[in-house]
């Protein structure tokens, strides 16, 4: 019997190998010491920049940021720390680098473990491994930066993994995997891909659930189930300090509920995102074909066609020879771009002979499996069609003419969109192909599985049945003869697998290129003898990948026919086809994250210092600024030097982005910058960026005259874009009630703002005292009367205000910015967030850790004591 290092050996190897081959695909991170420019992880360090420089410079943490969008909760920028159990695991599994190398090493790692659990031999499990985690879209969302993302794809494998398990009744190790990965999940914290998983998880539940019925098992499906309900409480409790104040906090956020009965065009608002901004990203139908030919639709928006193109020659050719290797490099080849998908960092590419073994499995993969993975590549290919889901086409019948057939099947996704719990909180539809990433590659393994286990099966029953009746007197050739039936019946399946992915491969290498026109959005900027140039490579690249995709599935095919005509070893067969689908995905992956995308680690991680930002970081004071040299709404470089009035956030509150809509999109309003205490615009010329200083800003802090009482938020947005807001505060009457001003009538107090004007109180003030940090300032202000301050400060619910040490109610003026009645005199007013939320789950957070550390301990004790006692 073999110990159990011996056992352990291959899954040893196989982890070695998936250590080796990330860091070669990275080794100019681990040698040269370089790094990718990740646009999303450089971008993302200037969120909190001040709370981050705060926090290194005094060991303290804010609660709030001012780096962007005017100012934010750093709970979504930088957030102070939760103690999460899984947190640690995870630092672990990705070596300590999840950005580029660890990533990878945990795709194979996780999918090795999934296939490992449904009794794959370790072989096979690598081939598999090697399979999913080189998808061109993993890697490509590592040259994004989207690091979360791939991180909580990594463990969607495992996690199936653990629950396909569990309804095993093989109960230790399927909640040991289920425990770790799904903690990893959610700690992890990408919901939209913790969403597609669970919508693969539910299908996989209801198809069960019906073996179940029709096997008469329910009560064993009922108690696996009741089983992973814990494990999935136990695993989610880790990550509350965060879950929960982030829920909190998404309802206040673009992606809550509306605030506004009506956007900024009229139109009626709608709780989640707008539908035409969430269906951004939609992937074509036709682009779908992009799984089995990597190139179909040109490749990344910026692709390095080489000089052999005729994009490079032609300008050569042109006299333009000098920056024709520059351009040929970045050349604008992917044209399926439209008002809604503007760009593309790359394909997604399953593999051709993935897709060739998927079909396979259709066809020969028996029993429920099959039909939880199909379902989920189904649904998966609907969702990331998005806005192209619809069908409407008329035909004629044949022979008959003039009767015109119209089809036409409504988009399906409109409807998961207005009635899918959740789902309208989520944008980029094409992401939901992580799905099919996933199960394709399943089912494809599963393919070459029960091949593997069907013919060494029917080898040993023959055999046995042939000794059994005495092997001396059955002759040769008929035992040969049973073995040879049991492998011919796999034969014609792989045909016809083949003739399907590779007949389409073949039909568009023969028609493919006068199909289509090959045309893009971004030929306009080019003239026409360039654009003729694009246009041929485009078809190009189309043509060639169908043949080099037919190719990579003809030699598979051959392979295993001839595996199944000629009696080899299983493991040289699974090397062959290992060894193809590596080479297959390694040198697209290489096309979008190849060694170009490495640079200095200063350029991959720093923003460099304008001249501009050095004159502005001359003024000590605290103030905006409003870049309007680049996408204002879209960048983060403002925000790793100032308090910018724009920024990037997926998450921006809901009130700010309403401000951005009905006051910045179309036409600045001026008002509003100088409320926000905007007093540098950087704006663009033809001589280059240039900086105006803003003399009517209105500072920090400003007590108003009067007090314009609304009736509803429509009223007060609209208000606020109209109303002197130097001398004027609009106030919701909703905060009356709530207020040091409840018992007084909009009356009164104007009245009392009148009586003020007319003692001409010249020598009041209010003004910023000390800027402690971002989420805590102190003011002083000194006035005859009572009056009413507006602070130049985003509002948000965990603010607090005290006057002179005593708490007292801080309300939501203008729409967005924080106001406070001031009684008479002189006075210190502190203005202090503290997100007591967050505080008080942080803390189970570390009490749910030490719990599930302890049942982690005994899972593992169990599953050690069980081994020593055989």
């Amino acid at each position: 019997m073999k110990t159990f290092f011996q056992k352990s050996i291959p899954h040893l190897l196989a982890v070695a190998l998936f250590f080796v081959l990330s860091v070669v695909y990275f080794l100019p991170v681990v040698l040269e010491n370089k790094d990718i420019e990740q646009g999303d992880i450089k971008n993302s360090m200037t969120w909190g920049q001040d709370s981050k420089e705060y926090h290194k410079r005094t060991g303290n943490y804010s609660y709030w940021s001012n780096a962007m969008f005017s100012g934010m909760p750093a709970n979504y920028t930088y957030a102070p720390p939760v103690t999460n159990i899984f947190s640690n695991i995870g630092k672990i599994l990705v070596l300590k680098n999840s950005n580029n190398f660890g990533l990878l090493f945990l795709y194979m790692l996780g999918f090795y473990i999934f296939l490992i659990a449904i009794g794959c031999r370790s072989p096979l499990a690598i081939v598999g491994a090697l399979a999913y985690a080189f998808v061109s879209y993993n890697l490509i969302i590592i040259e994004a930066g989207h690091i979360l993302k791939g991180l909580v794809m990594a463990t969607m494998a495992p996690m199936i993994g653990g629950i396909m398990l569990v309804y095993q009744k093989k109960y230790l190790w399927g909640i040991l995997i289920t425990l770790i990965f799904t903690g990893l999940n959610v700690a992890w914290s990408h919901q939209q891909i913790s969403y597609y998983l669970l919508l693969i998880i539910l299908i996989l539940a209801i198809v069960y659930f019906i073996y179940a019925v029709k096997e008469k098992t329910i009560k064993d499906f009922l108690k696996s189930s009741a089983v992973l309900l814990i494990v999935a409480a136990l695993a989610v409790t880790p990550s509350l300090g965060k879950l929960i104040p982030t829920m909190d906090y998404t309802k206040d956020t673009m992606r809550g509920g509306a605030v506004l009965k009506n956007n900024a065009a009229g139109e009626k608002e709608t709780a989640g995102l707008d539908l035409n901004y969430a269906f951004q990203w939609s992937y074509g139908k036709m682009e779908t074909f992009t799984l089995l030919i990597p190139n179909f639709y040109g490749g990344a928006s910026t692709y390095n066609l080489g000089e052999n193109s005729e994009f490079y020659k032609a300008l050569r050719q042109s006299g333009n020879g000098s920056i024709a290797k520059q351009y040929a490099s970045h050349a604008p080849t992917y044209w399926g771009a439209d008002e809604y998908k503007s760009f593309t960092s790359g394909p997604v590419y399953a593999g051709a002979i993935i897709c060739f073994l998927f079909v396979l499995g259709l066809i020969i993969v028996k029993g429920k499996e099959k039909w939880w993975l199909l379902g989920g590549t189904i649904l998966s290919l609907l969702l990331a069609w998005g806005r192209n889901a619809e069908i409407d086409f008329t035909f004629f019948l044949l022979g008959i003419e003039g009767l015109p057939i119209h089809i036409y099947i409504p988009n399906i996704n409109v409807f998961f969109f207005e009635h899918l719990p959740l789902y309208n909180k989520f944008r980029t539809p094409e992401m939901s192909l992580i799905m099919a990433n996933l199960t394709m590659t399943i089912l494809a393994v599963l393919a070459l599985k029960t091949i593997f286990d069907n013919v060494k099966t029917k080898n040993k029953e023959q055999r046995t049945k042939s000794a059994g009746a005495d092997l001396k007197s059955v002759p040769k050739t008929q035992t040969n003869a049973r073995i040879t039936n049991s492998r011919e019946q796999y034969q014609k399946p792989i045909l016809i697998s083949a003739g399907i992915t590779g007949g389409i491969c073949l039909f568009f290498a023969f028609f493919g290129g006068v199909l289509f026109n090959f045309s893009a959005p971004s030929d306009s900027n080019f003239p026409d003898w360039l654009v003729s140039a694009l246009l041929a490579d485009r078809k190009t690249m189309l043509v060639g990948d169908s043949w080099r995709s037919f190719f990579f599935i003809a030699i598979a095919a051959v392979l295993l026919i001839i595996y199944l005509k000629k009696s080899f070893k299983t493991n040289y067969l699974i090397f062959a086809i290992g060894l193809l689908i590596f080479i297959d995905l390694w040198a697209v992956d290489k096309r979008f994250l190849g060694n170009d995308k490495f640079v200095s680690k200063h350029q991959a991680k720093e923003f460099v210092q304008s001249d501009i930002d050095k004159m502005i970081l001359q003024d000590t004071t605290h103030y905006r600024v409003l870049n309007l040299a680049g996408s204002t709404f879209n960048e983060s470089a403002t925000s790793a030097f100032h308090k910018s009035v724009g920024g990037y956030s997926p998450a921006k509150l809901r009130r700010y982005q309403d401000i951005i809509d009905y006051y910045f999109s179309k036409q600045l309003n001026q008002n509003i910058l100088n409320m926000l205490n905007t007093k540098y615009i950087i704006f663009q010329t033809q001589e280059g960026n240039r900086v105006q200083i803003n003399e009517n800003a209105f500072g920090n802090a400003w007590f108003v005259d009067s007090i314009k009482w609304v009736n509803s938020p429509d009223e007060e947005i609209l208000e606020t874009g109209t109303a002197d807001l130097k001398n004027v505060a609009v106030i919701d009457t909703a905060w009356r009630a709530s207020t040091a001003l409840n018992n007084r009538t909009p009356s009164k107090v104007e009245a009392q703002a009148r009586n003020d004007r007319e003692n001409n109180d010249t020598a009041a003030y209010i003004k910023l005292a000390d800027y402690k940090n971002a989420g805590n300032m102190i003011f002083e202000s000194l006035s005859d009367t009572e009056k009413f301050a507006v602070f130049s400060e985003v509002y948000y619910k965990t603010w607090k205000a005290y006057i002179d040490g005593e708490e007292v109610p801080l309300m939501q003026v203008n729409y967005i910015l924080r106001g406070l009645q001031v009684p008479a005199g002189k006075h210190v007013i502190e203005l202090k967030c503290k997100d007591e939320l967050m505080i008080k789950w942080s803390q189970i957070s570390l009490f749910a850790s030490i719990f599930v550390g302890v049942v982690l301990m005994g899972l593992l004790g169990l599953i050690v004591w069980k081994k020593l006692r055989k």
